[in-house]
C-alpha cells in the first residue's frame, strides 16, 4: 500500500500536528527521500520519538519501511504511463461508479437552494466552479462566484437558510479553504464540499461531501497528467 493510501486509511487517528507532518512530507518528498531519521526529525522540527509515533499510527514499523514506501510511490509515479485502452477503461469506470451511490440528498440541497454560492481554492478549482455555475444557470439557479475569504465575509451577511455554499478544493489541506469554511459555518447556509481526498478538514466541516477520484496517466519530474474520476458521496453530521 502506498504512503498516501496509508495516511488516508488512518486519517482519523492523526492529530493536527500529525497531519501537518504528512503535508510537509508530501510537499517535500524529493528532499525527504534523501534524509535519515535524524535529519527528517530535524527537518520537521519534531523529536525522533514523535516521528516514530507518527509512523506507528500509519502501521509503519521502521524508518526503512517508511523510506521504501516513499521510493515505491516515486517509482510508480515516474513509470506511470497508460495506453488508450487504459484511458477508455477508466472512463467506463467513471460512468459506472455513480450507480453505486445515493445522491438524492445532494440533489435536494441543490434543487432547494434559492442562491448557490461557489468558491474554488485555486485557479483550477475556480474553473470547476465556473462550469458548475454554467450548468446551474441552465436550470434556472441563481449563482454567485466568491473569489476569496474577503468576498465570502462580505457575502456572509446575505446567506439564507435555503442557500447552498459549494467549496471546491482538490488539495489535501488548503488553509485558505479552511478559513473560508470556518467563516461559512457560523451562517445559516448549507455547506457542500468537493475534494480529492476523502479524509480532510474541509470535508469534515460540511453537511455533505463529494469526492473526486483521480488517476495519474503520466508523470515525470516536470510533467503530470491526471484524469478526474467519478464523484463519490459521503454525508457527515456537522456539529
Amino acid at each position: 500500500m502506498r504512503l498516501e493510501a496509508l495516511i488516508n486509511k488512518n486519517y482519523d487517528l492523526l492529530t493536527a500536528n500529525d497531519r501537518e507532518i504528512a503535508n510537509t512530507i508530501f510537499r517535500e518528498k524529493k528532499a525527504v527521500r534523501e534524509m535519515n531519521s535524524t535529519q527528517l526529525s530535524s527537518f520537521l522540527n519534531i523529536s525522533r520519538t514523535t516521528l516514530v509515533r507518527f509512523m506507528k499510527k500509519l502501521g509503519i514499523g521502521t524508518f526503512a519501511e517508511f523510506r521504501l514506501l516513499l521510493e515505491e510511490e516515486q517509482g510508480s509515479r515516474n513509470d506511470m504511463s497508460f495506453g488508450m485502452s487504459d484511458v477508455l477503461d477508466h472512463y467506463h469506470a467513471v460512468i459506472d461508479e455513480p450507480k453505486k451511490h445515493d445522491y438524492s440528498q445532494v440533489c435536494r440541497m441543490i434543487a432547494g437552494a434559492d442562491t448557490i454560492y461557489l468558491y474554488g481554492s485555486g485557479n483550477e478549482q475556480k474553473a470547476v466552479a465556473e462550469e458548475f455555475k454554467r450548468i446551474f444557470l441552465i436550470f434556472g439557479k441563481y449563482c454567485v462566484d466568491l473569489f476569496d475569504l474577503g468576498e465570502v465575509e462580505f457575502a456572509r451577511e446575505r446567506f439564507k437558510e435555503n442557500d447552498l455554499f459549494v467549496a471546491i478544493s482538490l488539495s489535501r489541506e488548503s488553509s485558505e479553504a479552511i478559513r473560508v469554511m470556518r467563516c461559512v459555518q457560523g451562517a445559516e447556509i448549507r455547506p457542500l464540499s468537493l475534494t480529492r481526498w476523502a479524509n480532510n478538514s474541509l470535508a469534515r466541516m460540511c453537511q455533505e461531501n463529494l469526492y473526486v477520484g483521480t488517476r495519474t496517466v503520466y508523470q515525470t519530474e516536470r510533467e503530470s497528467y491526471e484524469m478526474a474520476a467519478a464523484l463519490l458521496r459521503q454525508g457527515r453530521q456537522v456539529r
